[in-house]
């Protein structure tokens, strides 16, 4: 197929909004033109957009949204152009740029933009739109062909009339250390100064060494973030400095008039201690709110961010290739980035942990390792994996579970102990709870390298669960377990109290009733498995089907389904009456007969893996009805 082979670009029957390139005239208005307009952000102001085209080496590009003669919008983005492949931003992830994405007027008709953006795609011949804004129609954008690559962020309410409101919104630890700065006499200042952008890239610099990484952006960066938004006035650039006058720490601040952004931060190993970075990010909160700005995007997730009191919200950036070669690329590039692309070709020898790695925090698209968490590929792993089957439902973690380094999680019902292998590297620590004692002394023995692991041998429907782990957890995740339960009302309570504060819940199992499922627990209406939910004391949750993309089943079904699917009929025929616990299955009992087999089973799942995945993500999530039985459910909760 030729480079130049397009997908979705037949011409609109019927176009009711089209794409108008503004006059050099108009562009020059363009803050004017769009101040009327809901959902504008610092990212569509041409202070921004100037910034971009000067540090990204992009062709920023503004069109009118027009129906008739009427103008319902506008739109900006950046182009450039990638090998063959002619991109359109907007923004693109590498960007550094929270959102962007069409203004459009409240009565716009987002399914007449959506054809439209494939009409400019196919006169610009493009490969491939991103856009990211909430005020865009997930199921639209869905229908119309978009991929969603989901994150999250901690907002933080600012309230300027009320400092005592944001003080005690801080979790009381984050307090502490605020009153520790104060103590040991640090002093916080909003400089004009053009060099705290060069110190801040020294100590990041300093950071990614540490990480054994390359830095994803030149020092010239943040110079120009610098430049543009100081004058502007849309920028807080605040320095750290100890009681002698030594510098500690440096962060850049984005704002507009509503909102204010962390676009990175770095700080001085040594001076840890003294807790700068908590200092910093609460008086930029304080400036914030002073400025009269509502809302502080902290343009990610952690331990660390948690501490400032925000609500964990559901970001989404959005893309659709319209070439098939450009979505191959696209996924080829995204694997070299995760698992090579910003690795340092010489690490340092022995990398230090402290505290940088808890409370250094950098924006998502600065810093790929505060938000893209799969393990990377190693081929040591052939061999120091534990014998498993093909590892399917570690995607589904991958995709929509956000973890990070200093997180601390619970998996319920192990299995084999491959996702926790894979998993543990990039935790604080992993907690696995199984009712098989078998299994739970072949897993210790399995996966006796790995120091951040705890075994338990539970009932996770037996009263008393936070009693007997003694701890809570930043998450918990069940991958089908759930429909194995005899009283699943039970195992939510649990799950609920060993659950901290803003925790989140991953439940994935075959919801199907006892005559097509060896599971005893299945629910007829998503009504009755919310009501379970709401009395476990879950604030929010939702209910999705899942499936596998049409790539990923095809290369699931014929390379691993059909070769054990005679073994399965011969299984069923043996009517297994009760739930299977993994200690009772035919691979943990007669596994030492696959022992010979490992290495190459192994490479055969990771040649697997690699190639279902560059077809795209490997699941997908649909909206369900109250009807909700016979299919594969996903349930993501927050206590």
């Amino acid at each position: 197929m030729s480079v130049g082979s397009t997908r979705s670009l037949a011409p609109t029957a019927v176009a009711s909004y089209r794409f108008e390139p503004l006059a050099p005239d108009e562009a020059e208005r363009w803050d004017q033109l769009i101040e009327p307009y809901p959902g504008r952000e610092l990212f569509h102001q041409s202070v921004w957009l100037d910034y971009l085209a000067a540090s990204r080496r992009v062709e920023t590009a503004h069109w009118a949204i027009r129906r008739g003669r009427e103008t319902v919008g506008y739109f900006c983005g950046g182009r450039l152009q990638m090998g063959p492949f002619r991109i359109l931003g907007s923004p693109l992830r590498s960007w550094g740029t929270n959102v962007m994405g069409p203004l459009l007027a409240r009565d716009a008709d987002q399914k007449a933009l959506f054809a439209a953006l494939d009409d400019l795609a196919r006169a610009d011949r493009l490969a491939m739109i991103e856009l990211e804004h909430p005020r865009l129609s997930e199921q639209l954008l869905a229908a119309s062909g978009f991929e969603q690559v989901p994150d999250w962020t901690y907002m933080v309410a600012l309230t300027g009339d009320d400092s005592d409101a944001m003080w005690h919104g801080l979790e009381s630890t984050c307090r502490n250390r605020i009153r520790k700065a104060l103590s040991a006499g640090l002093v916080v200042e909003d400089t004009d100064d053009p060099a705290a952008a060069d110190e801040y890239y020294e100590f990041y610099l300093e950071l990614m060494r540490r990480k054994g990484r390359r830095p994803p952006f030149p020092a010239e960066t943040p110079r120009l973030l610098f430049s543009h938004l100081k004058k502007a006035d849309c920028l807080f650039a605040l320095r750290v400095r100890d009681a002698a006058g030594r510098l500690l720490a440096v962060g850049l601040f984005p704002h507009d008039e509503s909102t204010m952004y962390f676009w990175s931060g770095a700080s001085r190993e040594e001076g840890h201690p003294l807790c700068p970075n908590d200092y910093m990010h609460w008086v930029a909160m304080r400036l914030g709110a002073a400025r009269g700005l509502r809302l502080y995007n902290m343009s990610g997730y952690g331990r660390f961010k948690r501490k400032f009191g925000g609500a964990l919200t559901l970001v989404a950036r959005w893309h659709k290739c319209y070439w098939r070669t450009a979505r191959w690329a696209r996924k080829g590039y995204q694997l070299w980035f995760e698992t090579s692309g910003t690795r340092a070709m010489w690490p340092p020898r022995v990398p230090k942990r402290s505290e940088a790695e808890d409370e250094v925090e950098v924006h998502p698209d600065a810093e790929p390792v505060t938000s893209r968490w799969r393990p990377s590929l190693r081929l040591s792993d052939v061999y120091n994996a534990p014998l498993h089957d093909f590892p399917i439902r570690d995607e589904i973690l991958f995709q929509y579970l956000p973890v990070s380094r200093d997180m601390d999680v619970l998996e319920v019902g192990p299995g084999s102990g491959v996702t926790a292998f894979r998993l543990a590297k990039s935790l604080r620590s992993l907690t696995l709870l199984d009712v098989a004692a078998a299994n739970v002394a072949h897993l210790r023995t399995a996966l006796a390298g790995l120091p951040n692991l705890d075994f338990v041998c539970a009932d996770v429907c037996h009263p008393g669960l936070s009693d007997t782990l003694g701890r809570t957890f930043d998450a918990i995740y069940a991958l089908e377990v759930f429909e194995l339960l005899p009283d699943p009302g039970a195992c939510l309570m649990n799950l609920a109290s060993v659950l901290r504060p803003g925790g989140r819940l991953l439940l994935q199992f075959p919801n199907y009733p006892p005559s097509l499922s060896p599971g005893m627990t299945h629910f007829r209406t998503r009504a009755g498995l919310g009501r379970l939910m709401a009395t476990a004391g879950f604030t929010q949750w939702s209910i999705s089907s899942l499936k596998l993309r049409r790539h990923a089943r095809f290369l699931f079904e014929y390379l691993h389904e059909r070769p054990i699917r005679a073994y399965r009929r011969y299984r069923s025929r043996n009517g297994l009456l009760r739930p299977l616990i993994y200690d009772e299955s035919w691979a943990f009992q007669h596994g030492s007969r696959l022992e010979p087999f490992k290495y190459a089973l192994h490479t055969a799942w990771l040649a697997m893996s690699v190639t279902m995945r560059v077809g795209g993500p490997v699941f997908a999530r649909a909206p369900v009805g109250d009807d909700i039985l016979n299919r594969n459910l996903i349930v993501l909760a927050r206590r």
